[in-house]
């Protein structure tokens, strides 16, 4: 109202003021002047009163939340330029606009005009939405409803305050929920995995205070026992540690200029002495050529060849061979093939896809590490490389382990951009490849 009143005051000044300087200059007579400016002050005041009722009306509804006089509402050009699904809804329930990720979601392009009811499965939503449309000064509310398997979004409803309809707009809350449920089982196992041991040990050290106190020649079973569970458990911990470590940091690409042949070496020779001691005999079958130097991280790399590795060495036995082969190639897609595509009649599976980084052909490595073991029947394919799964009954009994080998590897390629494959033929044995892009120099 002050703004009002402001630039009535100054409307009828600068007439004064203009009807001032005709009469000086002759132009009109002082009869005229005062004449005209009674006219055009009594025209401005009756504006002036008779405006302000509907100005306090539209203060009124913005405050209240009702539509304002001759509001302008919003169209589907304010929807459109919202990044997540958004729904105009007006009486009746009727969808009045849409925007494209609505569209995609809810499939609304064949369903003009068609009520919210017909695409919409959720009582409480639908109920919400009733609940706008009827009253006006009703809070914004939100509901959750399931568009598919394992797919859940929130929807939340508020009313326009220019217009009588109603907006909803959708949030997926999928990937928050499926980030939950992979924490809790991550904790449900790593719970599980530790319990396992640390039971062991408090039931030998129980034994050997109580029933076994006096039997002293039956300690040192107990204590190697006791000793194995430990180191099982340290094993644990340390997996843990490096999949925590390395999950945070893969949003940063490494930097460094490696070797891959030099890594290679580097982990075998750490790795000569398991090997032999289970009578494994580890063969490298090197690149031709020099190897080109590629952008990464030398300790995760090297923990790379020591799992697939040892995983190899793990699950075969005395007097088989493990081999490693390496080399380079000129795009990711022919890294992949010489990585996991090598047997006729194999199963596969791509358990990580490489990221190429631009759109012509970037030069890779690759590594391949075979095993002559049981191999791995197919239906466990799929699994391998999810946190604590081991398929330990298609690969020859029980194997020791944490189950966490495979899940890092994985990590730690995808930190690199790369890939990781499993091939297998029963009786045969197994073989798991990688391939990276090899970067350029900073």
């Amino acid at each position: 109202m002050t703004r009002r009143t402001h630039d009535f005051t100054v409307l009828l000044a600068t007439m004064a003021l203009v009807l001032l300087l005709l009469t000086i200059t002759g132009s009109l007579g002082l009869i005229e002047a005062l004449s005209a400016f009674g006219v055009i002050a009594s025209v401005a005041l009756a504006y002036f009163a008779g405006s302000a009722p509907r100005m306090r009306a539209r203060v009124a509804a913005a405050s209240a939340g009702e539509p304002a006089p001759d509001a302008a509402e919003p169209g589907p050009g304010l929807l459109a330029a919202l990044p997540l699904p958004a729904l105009e809804i007006g009486p009746g329930q009727k969808i009045v606009a849409f925007n494209r990720a609505a569209d995609d979601l809810l499939q609304l392009t064949n369903l003009p005009f068609a009520r919210a009811s017909a695409v919409i499965r959720s009582p409480g939503l639908l109920t919400a939405i009733d609940l706008a449309l009827e009253r006006i000064n009703v809070p914004p509310v939100s509901a959750e409803l399931e568009t598919g398997p394992d797919e859940t979004w929130r929807a939340h409803v508020s009313r326009i305050p220019a217009g009588r309809t109603v907006l909803v707009l959708m949030e997926d809350l999928t990937p928050v929920k499926r980030a939950a449920r992979a924490r809790a089982d991550f904790l449900a196992n790593a719970s599980h995995e530790l319990r396992t041991p640390l039971t062991a040990i408090s039931g030998f050290i129980e034994t050997m205070r109580g029933p076994a106190r006096d039997d002293t020649a039956a300690w040192p079973r107990f204590l190697d026992i006791m000793a194995g569970e430990s180191d099982r458990m340290s094993r644990l911990i340390a997996d843990l540690l490096s999949l925590s470590r390395i999950e945070s940091s893969e949003h940063v690409l490494p930097r460094g200029r490696e070797n891959l042949d030099e890594i290679v070496s580097a982990s075998l020779a750490a790795l000569e002495p398991i090997a032999a001691g289970k009578g494994v005999t580890l063969t490298i079958n090197a690149a031709p050529t020099e190897m080109p130097e590629m952008t990464a991280h030398r300790d995760e790399l090297v923990q790379v060849v020591e799992n697939l590795v040892s995983n190899a060495v793990k699950y075969s036995s005395a007097g088989s061979t493990v081999t490693l082969s390496f080399g380079a190639a000129p795009s990711l897609a022919e890294a992949r093939v010489a990585a996991s595509q090598i047997w006729n009649l194999s199963g596969r599976m791509t358990l990580l896809q490489a990221l190429a980084r631009s759109q012509s052909p970037e030069a890779a490595v690759w590594l391949r590490v075979e095993d002559q073991g049981p191999g791995i029947e197919r239906e466990h394919l799929p699994r391998l490389g999810e946190r604590f799964y081991r398929a330990d009954q298609s690969r020859g009994g029980k194997i020791t382990g944490t189950g966490l080998g495979l899940a890092i590897v994985k990590h730690i390629m995808a930190h690199h951009r790369g890939g990781l494959a499993v091939e297998t033929l029963m009786g045969r044995g197994s073989a798991f490849g990688v391939w990276m892009p090899t970067g350029r120099d900073a």
